[in-house]
């Protein structure tokens, strides 16, 4: 099968994701002396639009000097990550706007579009709080702290994937 002809295939094994997600890390570091991480692109972009609004948050000492408004690695990084999977998902055409997912949500949730957005809201909100203590999001700490074998990577992978599970089970119960 052709390199053009593996691109296109709608679902990749997860071994090879995975290699190539591990040698795109790898790369990051030794060409850029950057680490891959998604969280501090969202609150660099957060930055910029405080000050762009005039807000007075832009001035507290975080925004000020923890995340300056400035074009940074993350944003280009978050950019790249949103243009890459819109461009896979076209060229595997597989591309789909959907306002409300599969028949797993609307079976416990029901089909309310409202609820379901107001849910993503709040865990996006929960997500982005919690890679801030944390010290960064799951490509940051998961990805690149692991490859560096820091312990808080070590300890976040953990913790991922026991709330993870747990998180399943509550929301949806016994049969996942």
């Amino acid at each position: 099968m052709a390199f053009n002809e593996k691109m296109k295939i709608k679902i990749w094994s997860p071994w090879a994701a995975g290699v190539l997600l591990g040698l795109t890390a790898v790369a990051s570091y030794v060409l850029v002396d950057k680490t891959i991480g998604s969280s501090g692109g969202i609150e660099s972009i957060d930055s910029i639009l405080l000050k762009l609004f005039h807000s007075s948050l832009a001035d507290s000492m975080y925004f000020k000097f923890q995340m300056p408004p400035v074009l940074s690695f993350q944003i280009l990084l978050f950019v790249g990550m949103l243009l890459g999977a819109f461009t896979s998902s076209m060229w595997s055409k597989d591309f789909k706007f959907r306002m409300m997912p599969d028949q797993q949500w609307t079976k416990v949730f029901g089909p309310s579009k409202l609820k379901r957005w107001t849910m993503i809201f709040i865990g996006g909100i929960i997500i982005e709080y919690s890679a801030g203590i944390a010290g960064g999001c799951t490509s940051g700490l998961a990805i690149s702290g692991t490859m560096q074998l820091s312990p808080a990577g070590l300890i976040f992978i953990v913790g991922l994937f026991v709330s993870g599970i747990i998180t399943t089970k509550i929301l949806y119960g016994k049969e996942y």
